[in-house]
């Protein structure tokens, strides 16, 4: 679940604290923590399943995946699925769970960019393997960018 999930949560479930505080009424509770569960589970569940179709993904990408230097990903590659090796360096946007891995190898560097969090943990300095679809970098016409199924660790 996100950060920012878990933020609207605390800020909700104080809401309710305050109001129960205020008003002591306590009809208002049969909606309010029922209301407040689906705030947590419903993130929960659709982490889960994206988690479970990026797997299934991944599994029927895993072989035809094609290895490729990074340095060697063109425009004309758009589309295909690669599957790449380097080091991250950094990484963007995991508090949305939805991480931008900036990963290098001898020859070049590219954004991995995941729609949910990777199966392990994966932090900056670490060794990865990535196979996803080449893309345009949705923000800028001239990058391009990997659209994984799946980023994990290896060892060197």
């Amino acid at each position: 679940m996100s950060v920012f999930a878990w933020i609207v949560f605390v800020i909700c479930a104080g809401a309710v604290a305050l109001n129960y505080a205020a008003t002591g009424n306590a009809s208002f509770l049969w909606y309010a923590i029922p209301g407040l569960i689906l705030l947590l589970v419903i993130p929960m569940t659709l982490a889960w399943m994206s988690r479970r179709s990026f797997t299934q993904a991944h599994q029927q990408s895993e072989h035809q995946a094609r290895s490729c230097k990074i340095g060697k990903i063109v425009p004309a590659m758009i589309g295909n699925v690669v599957r790449i090796s380097g080091e991250v360096q950094k990484i963007s946007f995991k508090w949305l769970n939805r991480p931008h891995f900036h990963i290098k190898d001898a020859t070049g560097w590219i954004r991995v960019i995941m729609f949910t969090a990777p199966a392990n943990k994966v932090s900056a300095g670490d060794k990865v393997e990535a196979i996803g679809i080449v893309m345009k970098y949705p923000l800028s016409k001239e990058r391009i960018a990997l659209s994984a199924v799946s980023v994990k660790r290896i060892e060197n």
